[in-house]
Formats: C-alpha cells, structure tokens, sequence
C-alpha cells in the first residue's frame, strides 16, 4: 500500500488542510484561518483549530433556522481537537471543544400585525 503523500511537506498539508477547512467553515469564522492557529497530526488522527472568532450573524442564522428561543451576539473558541480513529472508521470521530464562550440574548420574534375582521 503507497504511503499518504509521502513527498507533501508539513507546510503544504496545513495550508490543504486551512483551505478545505476554511471552505466549511469559513463563513461562521470572523477571520481566516491562520496556520499558526492549525495544528494536524494527520498519522494519529487528530486536528486541532486554536482561537477561533464566530461571525454571530451567520451562527445566529443556523439557530433561527432551528427555532433557537436565543440568539448569538458574540462567541469564541479555544479549541476544537477532532480525533479520527484511521483503524476504526465506522465507529466515529471524537470531538473536543475548550473554552467555548457565548454571548446569547433573547430572541426577538416578529409577529404578523393583527389585522381586525372584517
């Protein structure tokens, strides 16, 4: 079996990785992804995004669209580690976040104005 990209460097598989990762997950980030902030441990199976800045007013439209009684006004990350067991595919990805830290406030529903029977 031919090796995974024997020949790519560290550098050259962080920026594939910040491009593919900014392509899902760039419109929810208030910043583009640096390098220094990626962190890939791509034989073990582990990814790690560091000090991350959520654009409220796009995660705020996913809530709205699930009918969250809250909205977003700030949000930040210090971490999001993904683990992905390579022998063990079928058996899921882990997820770990730190540091989340939301800012939400109560949602303003706008009502249909009352139009009086005819």
């Amino acid at each position: 079996m031919r090796r995974w990209a024997p020949a790519w460097t560290e550098a050259l598989k962080a920026r594939a990785a910040r491009y593919a990762l900014e392509r899902s997950l760039g419109p929810f980030l208030e910043e583009r992804l640096r390098l220094e902030q990626l962190s890939l441990d791509l034989r073990g199976g582990t990814g790690t995004l560091r000090h991350l800045r959520l654009r409220a007013a796009a995660v705020d439209e996913v809530l709205a669209g699930l009918g969250a009684p809250l909205e977003l006004r700030e949000g930040c990350l210090a971490a999001v580690t993904v683990t992905v067991p390579w022998a063990a595919l079928g058996s899921g990805c882990r997820v770990t976040v730190t540091g989340l830290r939301l800012a939400l406030g109560p949602r303003e529903w706008r009502l249909a104005p009352c139009h009086p029977p005819p």
